[in-house]
């Protein structure tokens, strides 16, 4: 029971952390207007790397580290992966707790969040390896983005 109740309190304050855009700034969106799963979603602002602040970085590279530490061995139960799951909500709810980037670059930062975000919570519900093992490549996908899209 305390973990839905968590979870839906993150996602409370994941969406009122979630800033408008003041008039005349871009807001990224996909080139064909409508979203999609992947990156797609989420363009470089006018070419260049959006602004990520340092408490938002090294969350990710803590992410990032949990995913490569976790892929080096191989994983047959899904109690692993249940585990990872944990690790990897710890992290975002550190992340999400910390973050104070507002404006355009934090309206990109969650469309780059949303389908990690997606990933985490898809990963608990895994009702097998094969399908946690997929749910865990898109995760590890999704963290690797970040780093063409934020500096």
């Amino acid at each position: 029971m305390i973990k839905p109740l968590m979870i839906l309190m993150l996602s409370c304050l994941f969406w009122a952390c979630k800033s408008n855009p003041s008039p005349g700034t871009e807001t990224p969106t996909a080139s064909d207007g409508q979203a999609h799963e992947h990156e797609a979603t989420l363009t470089l602002n006018n070419g260049q790397k959006w602004e990520a602040d340092a408490a938002t970085s090294e969350n990710v590279v803590a992410m990032r580290t949990i995913v490569q530490n976790f892929s080096v061995e191989p994983h047959t139960s899904l109690a692993d992966y249940q585990i990872l799951d944990g690790d990897l909500q710890k992290g975002l709810d550190k992340m999400i707790q910390e973050c104070k980037m507002q404006g355009p670059d934090h309206d990109a930062l969650h469309l780059w969040l949303e389908p990690l975000l997606k990933n985490v919570s898809e990963l608990k519900k895994a009702d097998g390896t094969a399908s946690a093992e997929k749910i865990f490549h898109a995760i590890e996908e999704r963290l690797d983005l970040y780093t063409q899209y934020f500096e």
